[in-house]
């Protein structure tokens, strides 16, 4: 494998911002397309085009994501809320794969490529669950809070005076409506762990524990995927759990 260090690297980027527009100016109209290569330099230019594509795939992928992601749920917020999870998702795991030593090269940049199709699974199923929750369950539970937010607002208190005081009914009524709305997304949220929770944690944990085998692997392309695919199974889970579902509640 090349080695390569900063130095090289800032020598590499000199040398081609003088060439080029050097070149621009100066070359004969027939010889404004040239560029210049060697051995030494080849390396350089495969990090920049990778170092590039990469930053542009993961753009694109994302818009891609968002897209088929507000297809599935219907709901451009869960679909902005998935995103984002998607995002940290991302990030965290890239961070994990900096502090692996990991260096970009095709394979790395194949395997960050990848990260954003694999971190939508578990989004979907979250989000999915959530939207379609029984309707019946969420009338059930707004019913019971209108009841016990109208009893408790029905009962007089009796301050020292003994002068009955209520609660204004324009008051009372804007805060039924938010503890209903706040009770319909806790209820969603509920129905889409009790429905979904358990089979997205063994296809996590599975697929987790299979690729395990893959990191005691000599071959480093081996290694690097089975490292790959247990961070995005664990942080993909952790932040579907622990970051998705709460945003939507």
């Amino acid at each position: 494998m090349q080695k390569h260090n900063l130095r090289d690297t800032h020598y590499y980027f000199k040398v081609k911002n003088f060439f080029d527009p050097y070149i621009k100016q100066n070359a004969p109209k027939h010889l404004q397309h040239v560029w210049f290569s060697s051995p030494g330099f080849a390396f350089y230019g495969v990090q920049r085009e990778l170092f590039v594509g990469s930053y542009s795939s993961l753009i694109a992928s994302l818009g891609i994501a968002l897209f088929v992601l507000f297809l599935t749920s219907g709901n451009l917020f869960i679909a902005v809320y998935a995103l984002i999870t998607i995002t940290f998702v991302i990030a965290v795991s890239v961070a994990i794969f900096a502090a692996l030593k990991w260096e970009l090269g095709i394979v790395e940049a194949i395997i960050v490529i990848m990260s954003v199709s694999l971190s939508v699974d578990f989004v979907v199923h979250f989000g999915v669950g959530y939207i379609h929750t029984d309707s019946a369950d969420i009338d059930h539970e707004r019913k019971k809070i209108k009841q016990h937010y109208l009893s408790s607002i029905s009962t007089p208190t009796e301050p020292p005076d003994n002068m009955e005081i209520r609660i204004p009914r324009k008051m009372s009524t804007y805060h039924l409506i938010y503890k209903q709305q706040q009770i319909e997304r806790e209820t969603r949220v509920t129905e889409s762990i009790s429905r979904v929770g358990s089979a997205v944690f063994m296809a996590a944990f599975t697929t987790f524990a299979a690729r395990f085998s893959m990191t005691l692997s000599s071959l480093t392309a081996f290694r690097q995927m089975g490292q790959f695919l247990m961070t995005i199974m664990l942080t993909s889970w952790v932040f579907s759990m622990f970051f998705f579902l709460p945003l939507c509640a």
